[in-house]
């Protein structure tokens, strides 16, 4: 049966939301969901040359421009989802209709649905779910930043307000959930991860990744694996004038269809690291080329995502590595025991061993001896 899930993502400025609407599609990629995403449409206008500056009167009309838009893209979305020969469809959209109330009065607001014959519960009804990502100028003040979107420019004090605005546009929604930054912001994407799993009636990882050395040499794995997700990752490790801080770009996909993605992780202590990612054009990716650490050799591999009694794994087979592979599995509530593919020759649980992380492996250009 066809399942689509319509998910807002909103917020404040500088709430994490566009790093959260990577990792959400990736997450949700690999587990066999076709992930629409729906860009946010004031910053498309804004740096398109359409801006709202200028008075009441202008941010008005701007409201009605970004309105039309953001139906009309809604609307192709929607209908490609229905086209698309996938079972299990989710939509992001950055940022739902409702957003625009927090611009503008409450009169305006109703004169513009007016306009588009339209109301806010008809806009309510829209989405199935919404998750608001509280601005860091809220509880987390030292990573408030604008320096990501040039399209915004609010004070920490502007910023608080505008994110209770938003927040309170969506109010009346039965399924708008909030996300304080009460934990670091891993612990942010986790209670959110948890809450889109639910939605989706389904098993949340706990976040416990065990990894596993698999002899990967003279075996044909998609004969083995009849039924999984298959994906080229190229990984190069980018120089970083902070030792603490690692980073990186990956190309993924297949054939001709390839995402690309800048990543920052930095090292807070032995036992928290902060992660920050985004979703780059490929112009952006070969500018980024440049940058590349020559010290430490490109990761190129073939991920396989596949789900083995009711288990969900990723193996990584390494093009710089015919002998061995890594498997990896982030165990759900119900794993307390994980039960092993019988068809891959395990050699080792390298869980704890640090040697196996992608970035130990791409400084030896093999996996394992």
């Amino acid at each position: 049966m066809k399942t689509i899930k319509k998910i807002v993502i909103t917020g404040g400025p500088c709430s994490g939301k566009s790093t959260m609407l990577n990792l959400i599609e990736n997450t949700f990629k690999e587990k066999g969901y076709k992930v629409l995403i729906v860009s946010e449409t004031a910053t498309e206008l804004i740096r398109g040359g359409v801006s709202p500056l200028g008075g009441k009167e202008n941010m008005f009309i701007f409201q009605d421009y970004l309105l039309n838009l953001q139906f009309k893209k809604e609307e192709v979305y929607e209908k490609a989802a229905k086209e698309m020969d996938a079972e299990k469809t989710i939509i992001l959209y950055d940022r739902g209709l409702l957003d625009n109330k927090a611009y503008v009065s409450k009169e305006e607001f109703e004169v513009i649905l007016d306009k588009f014959g339209t109301t806010e519960n008809e806009l309510i009804d829209r989405y199935d779910l919404v998750l608001h990502l509280v601005t860091t100028a809220n509880g987390a003040e030292e990573h408030y930043t604008l320096a990501n979107n040039a399209a915004r420019s609010e004070s920490l004090e502007d910023a608080r307000k505008l994110d209770e605005l938003t927040m309170n546009a969506w109010v009346g929604h039965p399924r708008l959930r909030i996300f304080d930054n009460s934990t670091d912001f891993e612990g942010k994407v986790e209670r959110v991860l948890k809450e889109i799993y639910n939605d989706l009636d389904e098993h949340m990882p706990t976040g416990t990744i065990r990894k596993y050395l698999v002899n990967v040499e003279n075996i044909d794995i998609d004969s083995i694996i009849n039924t999984s997700e298959k994906m080229d990752i190229v990984q190069h490790y980018l120089k970083s004038s902070n030792q603490n801080v690692e980073r990186r770009i990956r190309q993924i996909g297949s054939g001709e269809n390839y995402s690309y993605y800048y990543t920052e992780k930095e090292k807070i202590n032995n036992y928290r690291t902060f992660r920050k990612e985004k979703k780059i054009s490929d112009k952006l990716y070969l500018t980024y080329l440049s940058e590349i650490d020559n010290q430490l050799f490109t990761i190129i591999k073939t991920r396989y995502c596949f789900v083995y009694e009711n288990q969900y794994f990723k193996l990584d087979v390494f093009n710089n590595d015919k002998k061995y592979g890594i498997l990896e599995i982030e165990a759900t509530d119900q794993n307390g025991k994980i039960l092993l593919p019988d068809f891959l020759n395990i050699k080792a649980d390298v869980t704890k061993d640090s040697m196996y992380s992608n970035y130990e492996i791409s400084k030896r250009n093999y996996v394992g001896k």
